[in-house]
């Protein structure tokens, strides 16, 4: 099973930028994604046209790959 924490953010130019981390903590809890959230805005860290500037949203996402097998 594979796990992905999906932080969307709003940029100054009306669209939306979404990052996208890997296997993150399982004991993550929703004050460490938001503070982590901030301080990426805070920063500045990305790129992105408008530059980030608020939260919009983030998301905790599971999946599990089951191989198909050919007889």
């Amino acid at each position: 099973m594979e796990t992905r924490l999906e932080m969307i953010f709003k940029t100054g130019a009306g669209r939306k930028f979404r990052l996208t981390l890997d296997n993150p903590r399982p004991d993550l809890d929703p004050s460490e994604i938001q503070a982590a959230m901030n301080l990426i805005i805070s920063k500045n860290l990305f790129a992105v046209d408008g530059d980030v500037t608020e939260i919009d949203s983030a998301h905790i996402i599971t999946t599990q790959t089951e191989p198909v097998e050919f007889i």
